[in-house]
């Protein structure tokens, strides 16, 4: 029996069964450089069948729709034949810019937009494999009952699985946000990534034991470990069961309403929450529609995606943050200096009232769409009183314009603050004054109060959301808010740890926007403490 560990949390749950170590060998045939001119060819060749491979799943999948936008990317192709042109052969060339415009995403202080890394390498696996022999199922001989095993998994893995008949995942690589998580976690299948050393360990038909719970996996367990997991497993299995059954119910708390919105990147993410049991979207990330395109999307593609997803969310609310970008997630085509410390620098708010035509675009759109919803806008990264004033006088020229032009919007639409900055917390009570509602979002504001870079593990025992200072900044932002009748929720990680359920309610906070996967978990959390008092 061997035991492997890692600290990633993916998918809960615990699953039993074989390894089906995947085989990625395609077909490949010898590979003979051409001349400048052939490998230009033998490029645009490739990159067009990749395209009408993605476009035929993207009919069956809606995971191959962002696909779609990327392959067809001048960021991508320009990036491969810059290399041809230096002298690389075609296949060289791809596995170079997939590389660079992976390590650019991954390296995104962002965990959605960082998964997306997945995405640009999974779109350069399929172009290198049409250049050198075609792409072919790594998955066939799958059987029921077994646990993949492999190095990573890619977004079109996914359509290529039977999931009715996979117990569970493992991976030596990716993160909890890649889109094997995601799925994993919707479908109730237990996952662990990020577990080095995996593949040297694990052979084909080994028996696994997954524990995304805990994060581990047990290779050949002996019968008594084997047993104890098993037990494991049906007590996990009753608990889902019994929090599912909270998903769609309305909380109370001392006769107060209780809502557990959710976070989302796009409007499909929005489509998921609602079917989830959500209350609202209490996180919409809009720089999704700027991350995945080559030019600054226009003022009309913007208003159809926030139109959309204010539709999805029938009648509920839908929180739109504005442009949180620039410095660590900087877009090739606005122009980003390069920073000596951009976690400090030019990014969020700072870009979006330098830019003024860039977010007049913005707040357009999201004025054009209140039309169709109860949709709010919400400030990121702010600092002063000045900068939400500045950003609510440009959202009020807007309004003007709309006015003017006759296009119907939301008069009344609510103006919030993201509170994610010690300045921010300490001035709460006077934002409070000047805005409709707060939302603390714990994953920069831990990172900035604790001077501790939530990506660096030379630091993790420091970043610690539950420590004196973090909890008082906390307490600050929400008594703040309640002295002056405004709302106040929370976004970050934090909101969606069941474990700090209790403490967040005490705190009086009543608002709560999760990860789509835990909102039946934090709904049966918020509902047991109810019914304990």
């Amino acid at each position: 029996m061997r035991l492997l560990e890692t600290s990633v949390r993916a998918s809960e749950g615990i699953a039993v069964g074989r390894a089906f170590v995947v085989n990625r060998c395609n077909d490949s045939q010898p590979y003979e450089k051409g001349s400048l001119e052939q490998e230009h060819t033998r490029f645009e060749q490739a990159l067009t069948l990749s395209h009408e491979q993605i476009e035929q799943l993207a009919t069956d999948s809606e995971i191959f729709a962002a696909h779609l936008e990327i392959v067809d990317d001048p960021m991508l192709s320009d990036a491969v034949t810059a290399h041809i042109d230096e002298g690389l052969s075609a296949p060289e060339a791809v596995a170079v810019a997939s590389e660079e415009l992976g390590a650019m995403f991954e390296a995104i202080d962002d965990e959605y937009l960082a998964a997306r890394a997945t995405d640009v390498k999974d779109i350069f696996v399929r172009i290198a494999a049409n250049l050198t022999g075609g792409v072919k199922n790594p998955f066939e001989g799958v059987e029921d009952g077994d646990i993949i095993v492999d190095s990573e998994l890619f977004p079109s893995d996914m359509a290529l699985l039977d999931f009715a008949k996979i117990r569970g995942f493992v991976t030596a690589e990716g993160s909890a946000t890649s889109h094997v998580c995601i799925i994993a976690r919707n479908l109730s299948v237990p996952a662990v990534v990020g577990l080095k050393g995996v593949l040297e360990q694990v052979k084909s038909g080994d028996k696994l034991i997954v524990d995304g719970s805990g994060g581990r996996v047990v290779i050949d367990p002996d019968m008594a470990t084997l047993d104890e997991y098993k037990l494991q497993e049906l007590n996990y299995k009753a608990l889902q069961a019994e929090q599912q059954q909270s998903a769609t119910a309305e909380i109370y708390r001392n006769g107060e309403r209780i809502y557990v919105f959710a976070n989302a990147g796009s409007v499909e993410d929005v489509e998921r929450a609602m079917a989830a049991g959500a209350d609202g979207i209490g996180l919409f990330r809009s720089e999704f529609l700027y991350m995945q395109s080559a030019t600054e999307p226009t003022e009309q593609q913007q208003y159809e995606a926030y139109a959309a997803a204010a539709r999805a969310c029938d009648g509920k609310p839908l929180i739109i943050r504005t442009l949180d970008i620039g410095g660590d997630k900087a877009v090739p085509y606005l122009g980003f200096p390069k920073e000596d410390n951009p976690f400090l620098g030019w990014r969020a708010i700072r870009v979006s009232l330098e830019c003024r035509e860039m977010f007049c675009r913005q707040l357009r759109a999201i004025l054009r769409a209140s039309a169709e919803g109860d949709v709010r806008v919400m400030f990121p990264m702010i600092t002063t009183l000045e900068e939400l004033a500045e950003a609510k006088c440009v959202l009020e020229q807007c309004k003007a314009e709309l006015t003017a032009e006759g296009v119907a919007y939301r008069e009344d639409i609510k103006v919030g603050v993201m509170i994610e900055t010690p300045a921010a917390v300490l001035i709460a009570d006077i934002l409070a004054a000047n805005c409709d509602f707060f939302s603390i979002g714990t994953n920069d504001l831990v990172q900035y109060i604790m001077a501790a870079d939530r990506a660096n593990a030379k630091v993790a025992n420091l970043y610690n959301p539950y420590s004196q200072a973090v909890q008082r900044a906390r307490e600050m932002v929400i008594s703040a808010a309640d002295r002056a009748g405004i709302e106040c929720g929370m976004c970050g990680e934090l909101a969606s740890d069941s474990q700090a359920t209790e403490l967040l309610l005490d705190m009086h906070l009543r608002e709560y926007s999760v990860n789509i996967g835990a909102i039946s978990k934090i709904k049966y959390q918020l509902n047991k403490n109810q019914n304990e008092e």
